[in-house]
């Protein structure tokens, strides 16, 4: 049996792409980029994708001599792989697994020696024979041989050449004030070659692209959320307090991560979505309470059409009553949630302390103006 080990890295990247078709420019657009990045301490490891060049044997045919002899470049490739790399002359089976036979030669070539190199011609081939030493002629009379650097690798975005400038964050790095100073030096400092263009990709990308999803699914069950309360109250004030009073967290968790030097990025939304199950449990509690006492003032009284200015002043002690009477509960609720990310913010980790601190501070700031407010706004929405 085999097991598939899943690691998560928590590894934040910035990666920023340039496209072009000439390879110079988009070298000196990334080198001028990295540049300013490797004098960053926030950022580690900053590279490209295209790796580092390395040295080749570039070898250009004559055209002329060589089409006198009949060698063409399929030709020249193949005596130069026979010659120059492993060969692969057979295979055999072992059961259901396929073995290749491979011929090795580990002798150590010069540059000398590959100028040197027998390109057997098909004229000489059939007059004197393959092992015949005079059916060969040396590559450097058919072709100039020169050394020079050559890129790993070449990637393409979309069909068109790209170069991209990768980069980590260091741990317990705030990504969102390196983003926004590594935008302004993109705007401003760099100067992008002729027929060169820029794109930011990494943890910024999957963040907008991420985000319409996010919204599109909280909406929806916001939606459902609605229905749900609607049934369950059976007035639409009431049910429209309830979704309105969830933006009471906002304060709070702005004013935390603005603190903490950070923004409303992809982990804050976690813990924003996170607040509004605990601020809706916070409603519930308090608008249940009221309306249970407004019933048994019905039951006991007659309602608003009985005695308009006694049900008014019932609907403001039941709201008074509801605020004073579940102020203990959501205090507690929402101080040990607090407490229990206080651990995700002394990590100074750059995922998960933004979802604390937005915890955090916006389950502070929503439980002031919960017990506050909400009470008040329910009395004012109940009155006839």
């Amino acid at each position: 049996m085999k097991f598939k080990r899943l690691e998560y890295l928590e590894v934040c990247e910035l990666e920023y792409r340039f496209y072009g078709d000439n390879l110079d420019s988009l070298h000196v657009a990334a080198e001028r980029l990295m540049e300013r990045m490797r004098q960053m301490p926030e950022l580690e490891w900053v590279h490209t994708d295209y790796l580092q060049p390395y040295p080749i044997i570039n070898v250009e045919l004559d055209p002329v001599t060589s089409a006198q002899l009949g060698i063409t470049r399929t030709t020249a490739a193949l005596a130069l792989t026979a010659t120059s790399s492993d060969l692969r002359i057979g295979q055999i089976w072992e059961g259901n697994y396929e073995l290749p036979i491979v011929v090795k030669d580990d002798t150590d070539m010069t540059y000398s020696d590959i100028e040197n190199l027998g390109i057997a011609s098909p004229m000489t081939m059939l007059g004197g024979g393959v092992s015949n030493t005079n059916s060969t002629i040396p590559l450097r009379q058919i072709a100039k041989v020169s050394p020079r650097w050559s890129e790993s690798r070449i990637m393409h975005r979309g069909g068109e050449r790209c170069i991209t400038v990768t980069a980590q964050f260091a741990r317990g790095v705030y990504t969102a004030p390196i983003e926004k100073e590594i935008a302004r030096i993109m705007q401003e400092d760099i100067q992008l070659p002729q027929g060169v263009r820029t794109e930011v990709g990494g943890e910024i990308e999957y963040v907008n692209d991420a985000f319409p999803q996010i919204f599109g699914g909280v909406g929806i069950a916001m939606i459902i959320v609605f229905f749900f309360l609607l049934f369950n109250f059976k007035k639409f004030g009431v049910t429209t307090v309830c979704m309105a009073a969830l933006a009471l967290m906002l304060p709070g968790s702005l004013i935390g991560l603005r603190l903490m030097d950070n923004t409303l990025g992809l982990t804050s939304v976690m813990g924003v979505i996170t607040l509004m199950g605990i601020i809706m449990r916070n409603e519930i509690l308090i608008f249940e309470h009221a309306i249970d006492l407004i019933k048994k003032h019905v039951e006991k009284h007659g309602d608003w059409t009985v005695d308009r200015k006694a049900y008014n002043a019932a609907v403001k002690q039941a709201a008074y009553d509801a605020g004073k009477r579940r102020m203990v509960p959501i205090f507690l609720t929402t101080a040990t949630t607090g407490v229990g990310v206080v651990p995700m913010i002394i990590a100074q980790s750059s995922f998960w302390m933004p979802v604390g601190v937005t915890i955090f501070a916006g389950g502070i700031g929503s439980l002031i103006m919960v017990v506050t407010m909400l009470p008040v706004v329910y009395w004012k929405v109940s009155t006839k």
